[in-house]
């Protein structure tokens, strides 16, 4: 085990949060799932409950694309034989590469605490290697879920799917569920496309997965540390 696992905070994610403050202090992201399918009308009611998330104008510049069973598993399948290719990502969108030196460093310390919490050291680069696979795997998720737009890349269109997704995720506390939100499901777009016989208009923005969390994970645990209301919050009067 990890030297790292004494430093990492824990909670229990299951069951089933019955206020919008619970959802949100309780949420964090979910790397290990039950089989379990969730029932078609688990999902076409959280996805329609979805669609109450606020964007511009109203403009709604979403398409979403829910993929489970045999879809999914083809799709996984796919995604990780590309990237063991060892073939560079070509996002649709331009993937973040500079950040302050405050967020490098939570970036880092989160990338250990959450080693630290899979049981993997700190110099096992083919742990490390076979963990991140597990992203294109949905992370053994039931479901997966693509976000796609047609409209032209840019930061409102940006602000506008991140309030979509935190959407899904509040939500899918509300259902017992667990999420993930993933870059990397966009690192190969043509892949997605393809399979989803989708139009070269529709660019792929980003993913998620979906399920039921694995209860006796410590992986699933892990409550990823957030700074003190001090260093990003000022109040005027």
């Amino acid at each position: 085990m990890s030297s790292f696992s004494s430093e990492i905070e824990s909670i229990d994610i299951s069951g089933i949060s019955s206020s919008v403050e619970d959802a949100v202090l309780t949420r964090h992201s979910i790397r290990d799932y039950e089989p379990r399918a969730i029932e078609a009308s688990v999902l076409k009611d959280l996805f329609s409950k979805s669609l109450r998330s606020p964007s511009w104008k109203n403009s709604q510049p979403w398409k979403v694309h829910v993929v489970s069973g045999a879809k999914k598993d083809k799709l996984a399948n796919l995604m990780t034989e590309r990237a063991k290719e060892d073939s560079a990502p070509v996002p649709d969108t331009i993937w973040p590469s500079g950040f302050p030196s405050d967020a490098k460093k939570r970036m880092f310390d989160l990338g250990m605490k959450i080693y630290g919490a899979a049981g993997i050291e700190r110099k096992d680069k083919e742990a490390r290697d076979k963990f991140m696979l597990r992203n294109f795997e949905f992370f053994g998720a039931p479901t997966g879920v693509f976000i796609t737009t047609e409209f032209e890349l840019n930061f409102y269109i940006a602000l506008d799917i991140g309030c979509y997704l935190n959407t899904i995720m509040l939500l899918a506390r509300s259902y017992g569920l667990g999420s993930v939100p993933q870059a990397a499901l966009s690192a190969f777009p043509e892949v997605v496309r393809k399979e989803l016989g989708l139009s070269d208009s529709e660019k792929v923005v980003c993913g998620l997965s979906l399920g039921y969390p694995k209860a006796d994970s410590n992986l699933n645990r892990f409550h990823t540390p957030r700074e003190e209301i001090s260093n990003l919050v000022k109040f005027y009067e």
